[in-house]
């Protein structure tokens, strides 16, 4: 697939899909949850103050169930409660800092955290490549030790697999297709490989280190004789830090006219937290990513 208009038309469920939005605070954010796009498919849960969330359905004709919460720390406390309880199948962060919702997420006691990791996957609808790119991980992890690296490939593969790609093509990215030994990424890069392909070989084609126009282009890697199942026919690129894939994504969406849409991974449920600078259209889709990750 290559557009993300494939992936709603692609679409389908049984049963509405329960969205609880945390600090529903905010109209762009429910403008987002009541998007033509994706709200035949929801059941939105508002958690926040209930009088400005009444005020902003009534000022756009929407109806939606409202629970009630004075503070950051209650709204946050409350969605990871429902979704312990199976009341919600994604959370989408509101108007709320960052550093609340998560601190409720990661709760050693009460939190959903379930991977020992949470990721940030960004899947790209770009003009210039054939199909939907995975990039990870821009937005949480800083310094991806190899251990946390494997998780966050495997979390591109849960993504990709919900969304109907059964073996993900995946590159690690490096300067280079050859390892380095005064780059320790590039270094780490071929051991993953190796190790995945041999723990499981049927997950993923897998090949790292690989540069970036190498992992995108089959003209490239024509031209330089580099013969990979992987090469020009990417599903997900895995970084070496948080800078690299941050830079990557912003390229992608402000210099290529990439559309994007992020989702945090390793809960017990998918979690939208997009960029307040995100248009309206890639928080639906991203939105929309999170309801085929949360598909009952």
């Amino acid at each position: 697939m290559q557009k993300f208009d494939e992936l709603l038309t692609n679409f389908s469920s049984d049963e509405k899909i329960r969205i609880g939005v945390v600090c529903a605070n905010d109209e762009v954010t429910i403008q987002a949850v009541f998007n033509e796009k994706v709200r035949d498919f929801l059941e939105p849960i508002l958690i926040g103050d209930k009088e400005k969330i009444t005020g902003i359905l009534a000022k756009f004709d929407f109806s939606a169930r409202i629970v009630a919460a004075d503070t950051e720390e209650a709204c946050a406390s409350i969605g990871v409660e429902m979704v312990q309880k199976k009341e919600i199948d994604f959370l989408m962060k509101g108007h709320i800092q960052t550093r609340t919702f998560l601190k409720a997420v990661v709760d050693r006691e009460n939190g959903i955290a379930k991977s020992g990791l949470l990721s940030h996957v960004a899947l790209n609808e770009i003009p210039a490549y054939h199909k939907l790119l995975l990039t990870t991980d821009g937005g949480m992890v800083t310094a991806p030790s190899k251990a946390d690296k494997k998780i966050l490939i495997q979390h591109g593969i849960e993504v990709m697999n919900k969304i109907g790609i059964a073996k993900p093509k995946v590159g690690l990215l490096a300067a280079a297709e050859k390892v380095n030994p005064k780059i320790s990424s590039s270094v780490e890069a071929e051991e993953i490989m190796q190790e995945i392909q041999a723990e499981a070989p049927d997950s993923c084609w897998i090949d790292g280190p690989i540069s970036l126009d190498l992992s995108l282009s089959k003209e490239v890697a024509a031209i330089k004789h580099y013969d990979s199942p992987v090469a020009g026919d990417t599903d997900i690129v895995v970084g070496p830090d948080i800078t690299t894939m941050n830079v990557l994504g912003k390229s992608l969406t402000i210099l290529a006219g990439a559309k994007m849409a992020g989702l945090i991974m390793g809960a017990s449920v998918p979690i939208v937290m997009v960029s307040r600078g995100s248009t309206e259209e890639e928080k639906a889709y991203s939105i929309l990513v999170a309801m085929y990750c949360s598909k009952r």
